[in-house]
């Protein structure tokens, strides 16, 4: 394949007709936000460097894909966080995931021709944008992107598998508390601290996701924090315990009356964090 007569042009024409195109990206920028970087990639001449990738922008509230519109790309995650979601025929809003740095969004609909699921920035987002009609091009062009593609999809599966797993416990706490622990291991991912981080999503999200009302949101925060478990202020978390909240996790009928020995543990932090709780009353919801 000539790596300068591609069919990405196509995709960085229409991004610059929405006027959403931010640039020049290749397919070697790409591989290395998903961590791929080969010895030929380092090589100016390789194809992956001259294959071009649009690079969208997504202002925060805005939508990427929406439910039901017709599916003709795949995006990866460069910077931001997405919610994911679907809306019921009575117009309730279903959170399924939230996706950030490297994810892919709309495998869902690969083999689709609608989008089954809709996605929406939480914050100022860029995302580079393949389309479903130039992946095979794309793969014999630069075989390592075949296989980061199927890693990527992986990734997609088991957001969907770490749905069912938070769904599977009754009470509310250890929902949160699963929650938090998918969270903390997607910042570890990401090159970010498992322990402390800044939540993008608000406490309706959070608590769509969970299936519980949103004040029993506000309340599990509360409980796990007075068990020394993390520390909240406003949408800053830090896990003081990480071994307590992970063996709390695993008790799927749990209620935190039955805690007990599981927060004996107190925060190992460098520095004094108090267990009590503060800015709850006044996380966005």
């Amino acid at each position: 394949m000539n790596p300068t007569t591609t069919p990405m042009n196509s995709t960085a024409e229409v991004d610059a007709r929405a006027g959403s195109h931010i640039g020049r990206s290749t397919l070697a920028d790409l591989m290395r936000l998903l961590g791929r970087e080969t010895q030929t990639m380092q090589d100016p001449q390789c194809a992956a460097s001259h294959i071009p990738v649009g690079l969208r922008r997504v202002g925060a509230g805005d939508h990427l894909m929406q439910m039901g519109a017709p599916s003709d790309a795949l995006y990866f995650v460069c910077t931001g966080t997405f919610k994911i979601f679907r809306t019921d025929e009575d117009g309730y809003e279903q959170v399924l995931a939230f996706a950030g740095r490297r994810e892919v969004l709309a495998f869902d609909a690969l083999c689709m021709e609608t989008h089954p699921t809709a996605a929406t920035a939480l914050e100022d987002s860029t995302v580079y944008v393949i389309r479903k009609a130039d992946l095979p091009a794309l793969g014999r062009a630069e075989p390592a992107f075949e296989h980061e593609l199927q890693r990527a999809g992986s990734r997609a599966l088991t957001r969907t598998n770490e749905l069912v797993d938070v769904m599977a416990a009754v009470a509310a706490e250890v929902r949160l508390a699963r929650f938090l622990l998918q969270l903390s291991r997607q910042m570890a991912a990401s090159g970010q601290s498992p322990r402390r981080f800044h939540l993008r999503m608000g406490r309706r999200d959070i608590a769509s996701m969970l299936g519980v009302a949103h004040e029993t949101v506000s309340r599990s925060f509360t409980a796990l924090a007075m068990n020394c478990l993390i520390h909240v202020s406003d949408r800053d978390v830090e896990i003081l315990d990480m071994d307590g909240l992970k063996a709390y996790s695993r008790c799927t009928r749990r209620s935190m009356d039955d805690l007990g020995s599981t927060a004996t543990r107190r925060p190992t932090s460098r520095r004094a964090v108090p267990c009590q709780p503060t800015g709850l009353s006044t996380m966005p919801a």
